[in-house]
């Protein structure tokens, strides 16, 4: 019996070893393995710290004003694209019963004087962080509202969107 047992033990050993790797006489003495992955370009923003502003001066001084700052990182090295859309085409609203407005440029780092009453605007060169930390560079965004002094009652408001793109 135990013959039948070395006899069948050596069979399988025999058996395992051959169907786990086929050697050859021209095999050499070192495997590769290529891999690849991708990662897209891509960037992200925050609107910083203060995104909210009340209180805005709206009288005859058309005085510039800030109304936050624009957090973008991107994992290109480069600056980014940034797109502004204005939700009241541009002009601050009042919520009076006339929707009486006041028309306003934008600023964008030193980009001044920018009309969204034509549209959307789009911003070439915004500062942008970069690296595996994630630190991200600001840029001030600021208005000049363009009031006479003689306009409504009311609170005049509107939101700008930001959409950010690598560039």
């Amino acid at each position: 019996m135990n013959t039948l047992l070395k006899t069948l033990f050596v069979a399988t050993a025999f058996t395992s070893l051959t169907a786990a790797a086929n050697v050859s006489t021209s095999s050499g003495t070192e495997a590769k393995f290529s891999f690849e992955g991708t990662i897209d370009p891509m960037c992200k923003t925050s609107s910083g710290t203060s995104n909210s502003v009340t209180g805005l001066i709206l009288d005859a001084s058309q005085q510039v004003q800030d109304i936050g700052t624009l957090d973008v990182w991107c994992n290109t090295g480069e600056n980014a694209i940034t797109e502004y859309t204005s939700l009241n085409g541009g002009y601050l609203v009042a919520d009076n019963a006339t929707n009486s407005k006041i028309a306003y440029t934008l600023n964008i780092g030193d980009t001044s004087g920018i009309n969204l009453q034509t549209g959307s605007y789009t911003h070439t060169a915004t500062a942008a962080g970069t690296g595996n930390s994630g630190e991200t560079s600001a840029t001030a965004l600021k208005i000049k509202p363009l009031s006479n002094g003689l306009d409504d009652a009311g609170t005049y408001s509107d939101t700008i969107t930001v959409t950010v793109s690598p560039n």
